[in-house]
């Protein structure tokens, strides 16, 4: 979808006129022109563009057809009704609550017909307190523990057959994302102006380290690539801020969060995998020698995954704004400190509970696994029983080269029934 749409708004007594510019459509020929008009905003979709226009003055829900095309100009022109009542005075029954970067969002989420997003699909129903309580919710309903358990112990046998240690260097922006970035920071003015005015800093700035975990982890686990099945799934699920609308107000919050997320939505689930992503988020930021390039680049990971999908509307509820925020108003110097304290509160958070008891659930599966092995060692030592005894009935010792190789065996053996008995019972659950 293209953001690079531009639009003018203007308003009379009654009606809002709104004026797009669409050199890349043939309106000659192009029947779906529609505008899909909500209280505080309205929604323009015709490929490749995709446009949602703030009203400052409340609008009649509904949809308007254009009232003019001016084919030389590529440009339509649309008159949307006003609501009179509502533009004049807010009753407390009225009220939303906000959602979004900043909180700078209000009314239904802008969706297209062909969207549908899995999880909180109408924020402005719900408080924050209430958003968080239905998350932890969903959490403790969604979470798996035997495949919580399996991935455990596949963990420490072979780390999922992941290629952990195989990062790629912090890299700068290409000339592609740079162009791309400026035009993102150049549209809607007053978006610009309201990112600019921010004072409280540290729940956005939170928000954006809870993206940017997500991210960390679809990147170690798809090898740095951006995987079309995967991404935008391990991205948006990941994040309690993308798919809850939540903010945190400390990191010790976020830390639970992420943790208690990755360990229940996504493909391979393991805290050391989560605590390598905290790492790896810690060391990539004091890495980058421009931080906002960096920034930039990494949301930009996130903005690919998702404009195509189901997500894509998350590119202009947050997304696109943090963009505008990491070049218009990141305070470094907060920045910095919020990685100091994600490096000192993640030694006391990794060794808690998730709260899901999956404590216990690893530690049945590992005493069936161990158990099971047992028992195959019982009846392998049984079936030697016999060359053993012909061997010491007549008279031979066996040299310690012997031993060597059998204690070598042995091990080998272990392993290979380790892996067997871990995965029937993979394939049993």
């Amino acid at each position: 979808m293209d953001d690079n749409l531009k639009f003018t708004v203007s308003y009379d007594s009654q009606h809002a006129k709104i004026v797009l510019d669409l050199p890349e459509l043939d309106l000659e020929h192009e029947s779906d022109l529609v505008l899909d008009v909500f209280p505080h905003e309205s929604v323009f979709t015709a490929p490749p563009y995709h446009a949602r226009i703030p009203l400052e003055r409340a609008g009649k829900c509904g949809k308007v057809l254009p009232e003019h095309i001016d084919y030389e100009k590529s440009s339509v022109t649309f008159r949307v009704p006003l609501d009179i009542a509502t533009s004049s005075k807010e009753t407390s029954s009225d009220s939303t609550f906000p959602y979004g970067f900043g909180l700078l969002y209000n009314g239904p989420l802008s969706m297209d017909t062909s969207q549908e997003l899995k999880t909180l699909s109408n924020p402005k129903l719900h408080s924050l307190p209430d958003r968080l309580a239905s998350m932890e919710a969903a959490e403790k309903a969604d979470f798996s523990a035997d495949h919580y358990g399996m991935d455990y112990i596949q963990f420490m046998i072979d780390k999922l057959g992941l290629k952990l240690s195989d990062l790629s260097p912090v890299k700068s922006l290409t000339d592609e994302q740079r162009y791309r970035a400026n035009a993102i920071i150049g549209e809607k003015p007053k978006q610009r102006e309201l990112i600019k005015s921010i004072s409280e800093h540290r729940p956005v700035m939170l928000g954006m380290f809870d993206i940017l975990l997500a991210i960390a982890y679809d990147r170690l686990t798809n090898n740095n690539e951006l995987n079309e099945a995967n991404s935008h799934i391990n991205i948006q699920r990941i994040s309690a801020t993308l798919s809850y609308f939540v903010e945190f107000s400390n990191v010790e919050a976020l830390l639970r969060s992420f943790y208690r997320r990755s360990c229940t939505y996504p493909f391979y689930r393991n805290k050391d995998l989560t605590q390598l992503c905290v790492d790896t988020l810690i060391e990539r930021i004091r890495a980058a020698t421009n931080r906002k390039d960096w920034l930039t680049t990494e949301l930009f990971h996130a903005y690919e995954a998702f404009k195509t999908t189901d997500c894509a509307i998350l590119n202009h509820y947050y997304i696109k704004d943090y963009i505008r925020y990491v070049e218009l108003a990141l305070d470094d110097a907060l920045l910095l400190r919020i990685v100091e304290e994600l490096e000192e509160t993640l030694p006391e958070v990794h060794p808690e509970p998730l709260g899901f008891g999956e404590e216990n659930v690893v530690q049945r599966l590992l005493k069936d696994v161990i158990t099971q092995d047992s028992d195959s060692y019982a009846t392998d030592s049984d079936d030697y029983e016999s060359p053993v005894s012909l061997s010491d009935a007549s008279g031979a010792d066996d040299d310690e080269d012997d031993d060597d190789d059998g204690t070598s065996s042995q091990k080998q053996l272990s392993n290979e029934n380790v892996l067997e008995k871990l995965m029937n019972l993979k394939l049993s659950s």
